[in-house]
């Protein structure tokens, strides 16, 4: 027995290869681990590749082929110069010689023209990457031009003209997905002055003057006082970080917050609204799931073409190297993203077991097994999910408390089988669910894909998909790692083609093909060492998620009365100004007549790791638009003139927005920096603690091609019906509304509104009435009179 009582308190560790078994009298034995061939050929491979992307990305827009004649060129032409000409001669081949000298210490025994071959191969490689990144340089130059932004649609401009000519034609061909990331500016820091002005015009309308007299005075104290002063600090981050927000947001607004990620933080992406290839689940699931994962093989081999405004202006792609394999680790007081760069598998949860689905072939680099094959693998699942097991709430902890879950963790999953199997699923690429319950409406969806029943959601992951008993899949997205246009053009992606590569037979399942395998790679059932204390644990967190749950309010409807060519071109004002006013109408009228601060996303990336910024669109001017609605003294033409002052107001602060000239992360930035620096700040401190009862934000679409290819295999109904309603969120505010919306063609508009029902005065639905009264009095106002 004294062998077993030993065993007791040896504990094991594992660091980079090295297994150290250790007792509390010290040392018992090291094992040095060398990984099996197999594993040390994918290495050398994934690291050669990545290496040959890197050196591609330094020399575009120089394609490789150019690169490769360069330097043979520079080999030959200094192999064939005499040793007194200037290409074997000079000061800069003298520099040349010396470093090499220096990084190959054994030159002196490599055979002289080898040697001078080398030293001329990597001199014009040198070369060429620093002649590319004048080049890039230059690009950066012009990409900071903005003024292409505010010339309104289909006004011309010689400038632009000329300018976008030029960028075109520096932006060289076929670029890769992470080409242009050199080239972006950086953002600046807006001028303080100018931050203040825009602020104290925001909250203008929202003030009495007593409030706004006190606010102003604030604003001024801070101008005239600590805000230079801190300023400066922002202004020095700038220079020398890539984005002189991102990181402070990514680390502040999310890993730092305790609240629960259900409804709070993370968000729901719906299917299509009516198209439904297959109603087999697990068919449709490995069809769609093949597509996410093409998806992430063309961006791990960075074929994925970068975004581009106009088809000229590129946007920064950082956000993209985090879709998948990456999860959000609770901590104590901070939770951080792992990203596991290897994963291979996905996890996939059935009827409250977990299981782990190997998805490449065994003995190849990176194949893919096919969607029929996947299939198969889904249905052994299904086929082996049956009886009760205890872990079947297990997820109710990703909707805990931060600081809990974390607790929780080290408490049940430091080590041990449980250490084991939650690893599987963080590490995964994404999380599966195939999910018995079978909902149709939109609606009904959007509840079920942004908590579920608080048991079947992992809210740690960056892509939680779910697959419906009716053959319908959405998606639960973890909000810390990227924004939702990036989650946006994955799944068009993916719904765009499962209708091109037609991937279901006519009995709904996916299509054989002759590269299917007659033996699938086996999936594993994750088991657990499930004890009473952490059955306890679990139950008390899905007791505080259902009671989330209950309070949650959540309207999605479609308006089908006018669409983007009517409010262009009857109504001749900007698609999301019109909106912008009707949603601050429809307010006006839920709340009894007030208006409130109201939060609007715009993207910044345009900008080098750009996010978002805060577009404040309740104006004077969309102020005295509204109230001019309920003004029976003033005409239709009176409220078009001002329907048209209030939409110029709001693009001048989209665009403002977009170039970084907005208020809401420069205050927070100042802010990050008084607390590091111990000032107080009352104008920081009143202008950050306003709350946002109006939380709002455009959904994108269209943001593949794929969509002029699918139009000419689909009938126009099929067509429409393949259309993505988007997704929703949470309310900011307790007392507010969370609002998402989607301009979708001629006759449609998508809302997704959510509020909390325990609240006073708040109802999404009679919001989403008082919604659509607005749009119709809108509509009227462009009648003639």
């Amino acid at each position: 027995m004294a062998e077993a009582n030993a065993a007791v308190h040896v504990y094991e560790g594992n660091r980079r290869g090295v297994k150290l078994l250790m007792s509390e009298e010290g040392a018992i034995e090291v094992h040095f681990l060398i990984p099996p061939p197999k594993e040390l050929r994918a290495r050398a491979l994934r690291t050669a590749y990545h290496l040959q992307r890197t050196v591609q990305r330094y020399v575009y827009p120089a394609p490789p082929s150019v690169a490769v004649l360069v330097v043979v060129a520079v080999i030959s032409i200094v192999l064939a110069s005499p040793s007194t000409s200037w290409w074997r001669d000079s000061h800069l081949s003298w520099a040349v010689w010396h470093v090499g000298n220096y990084v190959v210490p054994f030159s002196s025994y490599l055979p002289h023209s080898l040697y001078i071959a080398y030293l001329a191969a990597w001199a014009a490689l040198a070369g060429l990457i620093v002649l590319m990144s004048v080049h890039r340089l230059v690009l950066r130059v012009l990409l900071s031009y903005r003024g292409w932004l505010y010339l309104a649609p289909r006004q011309k401009s010689n400038v632009v003209t000329l300018w976008g000519a030029i960028v075109k034609i520096l932006g060289g061909k076929d670029p890769l997905t992470y080409s242009y990331q050199s080239a972006l500016p950086r953002m600046s820091v807006p001028a303080l002055k100018g931050t203040i002005e825009r602020y104290l015009a925001s909250v203008h309308p929202l003030m009495t003057e007593a409030e706004y007299a006190e606010m102003e005075a604030l604003a001024k104290e801070f101008e005239s006082g600590v805000g230079p002063r801190l300023h400066k600090y922002l202004v020095l981050k700038s220079w020398v970080a890539d984005n002189y927000i991102t990181d402070w947001w990514e680390k502040y607004v999310y890993l730092k917050g305790r609240t629960s990620l259900m409804i709070n933080s993370n968000y729901y992406v719906l299917p299509p609204r009516e198209y439904i290839p297959s109603r087999i689940p697990v068919a449709r699931a490995a069809g769609l799931l093949r597509q996410l994962l093409v998806f992430k093989q063309n961006l791990d081999r960075e074929q994925l073409p970068p975004l581009m405004l106009r088809g000229i202006v590129p946007m920064c792609m950082a956000q993209y190297e985090r879709i998948f394999s990456t999860t959000r680790i609770p901590g104590r007081d901070e939770d951080t993203l792992e990203r596991f760069v290897s994963s291979k598998h996905i996890a996939v949860n059935c009827k409250g077991r977990w299981f782990k689905m190997p998805l490449y072939r065994k003995g190849t680099y990176g194949q893919l097994l096919s969607a029929h094959d996947m299939e198969r693998q889904l249905a052994s699942i299904v086929a082996a999910a049956e009886g009760a097991v205890p872990e079947a709430h297990l997820s109710a902890l990703t909707a805990a408390n931060r600081t809990t879950w974390a607790e929780h963790r080290d408490a049940f999953f430091s080590d041990g089988l449980n250490k084991k199997s939650l690893s599987v699923i963080e590490s995964a690429i994404l999380v599966l669910y195939l999910d018995e319950s079978a909902p149709d409406a939109m609606e009904a969806l959007g509840r079920s894909l942004i908590h579920g029943d608080g048991t079947n959601r992992w809210f740690d992951k960056s892509l939680t998909m779910v697959a419906f008993a009716n053959g319908r899949i959405g998606m639960n997205v973890e909000h810390a790692w990227a924004d939702a246009p990036v989650v946006a053009h994955l799944w068009e992606e993916a719904c765009t083609r499962e209708v091109l590569d037609q991937m279901y037979d006519a009995a709904g399942h996916c299509k054989k093909s002759d590269d299917d395998l007659d033996v699938v790679p086996p999936v594993k059932v994750l088991q657990w060492d499930w004890t009473p204390a952490l059955d306890a644990a679990v139950e008390a967190e899905l007791s505080t998620a259902r009671a989330s749950i209950a309070t949650f309010d959540l309207a999605v409807i479609s308006h089908t009365a006018f669409g983007k060519t009517a409010i262009t071109k009857k109504f001749k004002m900007s698609p999301d100004a019109f909106m912008q006013m009707a949603l601050q109408f429809a307010y006006y009228k839920n709340s009894g007549g007030t208006f409130t601060q109201t939060y609007e996303a715009s993207m910044t990336r345009l900008y080098k790791h750009g996010r978002t910024e805060t577009v404040r669109p309740v104006t004077d001017a969309s102020k005295a638009f509204i109230l001019s609605l309920v003004d029976a003294t003033k005409t239709n033409a009176e409220r078009r003139a001002l329907a048209y002052a209030a939409g110029e107001a709001h693009q001048d602060l989209y665009r403002r927005a977009m170039c970084g000239e907005g208020v809401d992360r420069h205050l927070f930035t100042l802010y990050c920096v008084s607390v590091g620096m111990g000032v107080e700040s009352p104008f920081l401190k009143q202008a950050l603690q306003r709350p946002w009862r109006l939380s709002t934000s455009q959904q994108p679409q269209q943001q593949t091609d794929n969509w002029k290819h699918v139009a000419k295999l689909l009938d126009p109904k099929d067509y429409d019906g393949l259309v993505c309603p988007g997704g929703g969120f949470g309310p900011v505010a307790t007392d507010g509304y969370g609002v998402s919306y989607m301009i979708a063609g001629d006759s449609n508009l998508f809302f997704h509104i959510s509020s909390n029902n325990s609240a006073e005065g708040t109802s999404s639905h009679q919001f989403a009435a008082d919604l659509f009264a607005a749009l119709k009095e809108l509509a009227a106002v462009f009648e003639q009179d």
